[in-house]
C-alpha cells in the first residue's frame, strides 16, 4: 500500500451540512471522507463514464482509503515556523486528554510567531489519569491517588523563567487540530461565516415572501489536508484522474452546489514513508515515559509493555452480532492487531466519546444509515501482559496503525495513532 498527500483548497465558499435536521445551519468543522469520495465518484462518472472498470477499483471495491480532510490554515506571522502552513506534514485532531488554561487557551506562541492572544499553552492528561488507575489499583492512600492532578486544577504557566508568579486561572478541555514540527505546535484555524439566502418560488422563479435562511460555509482559499491510502498499482491512475479532474474544474464539494458553493483544487503528492525503526522508537519512549512517571508515583506493580491508542478519526467498532461498541474491546485487541491469543492485554485508562454518523451516498443519491462510533481524538491507554518477543507485537501494532481498525475504512473512519508523542510533550510543567 501506497500512502499520498492530499491537499484541498475551496476556491468558492464551501458548506457541509454536520447533520440533516430539517434547518439546520451549522457545518462540520472538517471534509468526512465520504464526502471527498463521493464528489470524486460524481467527477469521474462526468469525465470517464466509459471506464466503469477504474471507477470500480477506485470507489467501488474499497481498495482506496480516502481521509477526512483536516483545516490546514496556520498563523502565516509565524518567521521561523513558515515551514508549516505549506508543508506535507500531517494534520492531526486534538486528543481529549489535553488540556489548557481557561481564559488563555492555546499552543504557546513558537518562536517569531505573531498573535493578538494570549496563549499559556497544552498540558497532556494521559499519564496522570493511568498513574491515578494504577494506584487505584494497589489501593493507596488518597493523597498520592491526586497527587498527579495538582498541575490540573489550575494553569501554572509563567511569564518568565525567573518569575514565580504564575496565571493558577482554571484548566479546560481543548479542542480541535494541530501541525506539530520540531516540537512545535500550531493549532489548525478554518474561517467560517454565516451566509444569508432567500427562498425561491417554484412557480414563479422569485423570492419567496417569510423564506430567509441562514447557512454556514467556510471562506474561499480554506485549505484541508489528508492523507490516501491505496495500493501501488492504482496510485498513477488517481493521480492522473485528480490532475484532469482538477484541470477541468468540475469536483464540487457539499451542500449547494447548485448555488456556486463547494468548488474545490485538489494537488496530490507522494507522502513520505514512513520508517520501521522510528515506529518502534516511539514506543520505546512511550513505554519508558510511562514506567519513569509510574515509579516516581510509587507504583510497585508494572506490566512488561504499555501503549496507547488515539483515534484520529471516528471509528465504527462492532461485534460479531454488528452491535456498536463503546470502546476497544480486551478480546478483540488481538484480532484487531493481527496478534495471537498468547498475547493478552488490560486497558488501563480511557477518554472516549460517542457520536452518530449520517450521511448522503452520492452513487445511490439516497441517505445513508446512521453508525455510531467513537469520537475522534479519544485515547486508550493499554498493559500487555507479555513481554514482546522478536518485535512482532511492534510490527503487529505498525500494521494496526497503517491500515487502521473498524468498518468504513475506505471513508476516513478508523484511523488511529499508536504511542503518539503529544502525550510526552507538555508545554506547562
Amino acid at each position: 500500500m501506497k500512502r499520498v498527500y492530499l491537499r484541498v483548497t475551496a476556491t468558492s465558499s464551501l458548506a457541509i451540512r454536520s447533520d440533516h435536521a430539517e434547518g439546520g445551519v451549522k457545518t462540520t468543522q472538517y471534509i468526512p471522507g465520504a464526502t471527498l469520495l463521493g464528489s470524486l465518484a460524481a467527477s469521474h462518472r462526468m469525465l470517464r463514464p466509459e471506464q466503469e472498470d477504474e471507477f470500480v477499483k477506485l470507489f467501488l471495491n474499497e481498495q482506496v482509503h480516502f481521509p477526512h480532510l483536516y483545516p490546514a490554515g496556520f498563523n502565516e506571522g509565524s518567521l521561523r515556523t513558515s515551514d508549516l502552513p505549506g508543508s506535507n506534514l500531517p494534520v492531526m485532531p486534538i486528543p481529549k486528554t489535553a488540556r489548557t488554561c481557561k481564559r488563555f487557551p492555546g499552543f504557546q506562541l513558537v518562536p517569531g510567531e505573531e498573535a493578538e492572544e494570549e496563549r499559556h499553552g497544552v498540558r497532556d492528561s494521559l499519564l496522570d489519569w493511568a498513574i491515578f488507575s494504577l494506584l487505584d489499583n494497589e489501593q493507596s492512600a488518597i493523597a498520592p491517588l491526586l497527587s498527579p492532578f495538582s498541575s490540573h486544577d489550575t494553569c501554572t504557566y509563567q511569564q518568565g523563567k525567573d518569575s514565580d508568579v504564575r496565571c493558577n486561572q482554571v484548566m479546560d478541555h481543548v479542542g480541535g487540530f494541530y501541525r506539530e514540527s520540531n516540537h512545535q505546535r500550531m493549532k489548525a484555524k478554518a474561517d467560517t461565516r454565516l451566509q444569508t439566502r432567500t427562498g425561491i418560488n417554484r412557480e414563479w422563479g422569485v423570492v419567496e415572501e417569510s423564506i430567509l435562511y441562514n447557512r454556514q460555509v467556510f471562506d474561499e482559499n480554506t485549505c484541508f489536508r489528508g492523507d490516501v491510502l491505496l495500493p501501488d498499482e492504482l496510485t498513477d491512475t488517481f493521480k492522473n484522474f485528480v490532475e484532469e479532474a482538477t484541470k477541468e474544474d468540475v469536483i464540487r464539494v457539499g451542500t449547494g452546489r447548485t448555488r456556486g458553493l463547494g468548488c474545490v483544487q485538489l494537488d496530490v503528492r507522494d507522502a513520505q514513508e514512513s520508517k520501521a525503526a522510528d515506529f518502534a522508537d516511539r514506543l520505546c519512549t512511550f513505554d519508558a515515559a510511562m514506567r519513569k512517571q509510574a515509579q516516581e508515583a510509587g507504583v510497585r506493580q508494572l506490566d512488561p509493555f504499555y501503549f496507547a491508542i488515539t483515534l484520529q478519526s471516528p471509528t465504527i467498532l462492532c461485534d460479531a452480532f454488528l452491535r456498536y461498541q463503546k470502546t476497544i474491546d480486551l478480546a478483540s485487541l488481538p484480532e484487531l492487531s493481527g496478534l495471537c491469543a498468547s498475547y493478552t492485554f488490560q486497558r488501563v485508562y480511557q477518554s472516549v466519546g460517542i457520536q452518530r454518523i449520517t450521511g448522503w451516498n452520492e452513487l445511490w443519491g439516497m441517505p445513508r444509515p446512521n453508525d455510531y462510533a467513537l469520537e475522534m481524538g479519544s485515547t486508550l491507554l493499554f498493559a500487555c501482559k507479555q513481554q514482546p518477543q522478536n518485535n512482532d507485537l511492534i510490527q503487529a501494532l505498525r500494521t494496526l496503525e497503517e491500515m487502521g481498525i473498524g468498518r468504513r475504512r475506505s471513508e476516513g473512519f478508523g484511523r488511529i495513532s499508536i504511542s503518539d508523542p503529544f502525550h510526552l510533550e507538555r508545554e506547562q510543567a
